[in-house]
């Protein structure tokens, strides 16, 4: 069994935006995942709004990179 840190098991999860997370990750906004604020960039070429449900795509080191959910 291949090990998993805690914030690789957050790739999947959903959560929501604190913030607005800017375009093209052209800057960093904050979303709250399993009870947690972490940093997040989006690859999307528009930004997402503060108070969208977001899911957690990947992660780059200690930043999460999401996608708004469009469930």
């Amino acid at each position: 069994m291949a090990y998993r840190s805690s914030l690789d098991r957050l790739v999947g999860s959903v959560g929501i935006a604190m913030t607005t997370i800017p375009e093209d990750r052209i800057g960093l906004g904050i979303v709250k995942v399993n009870g947690q604020q972490w940093s997040a960039a989006t690859d999307s070429p528009q930004a997402i709004p503060a108070g969208t449900k977001i899911w957690v795509s990947a992660r780059d080191h200690v930043t999460l990179i999401v996608v708004a959910d469009p469930g």
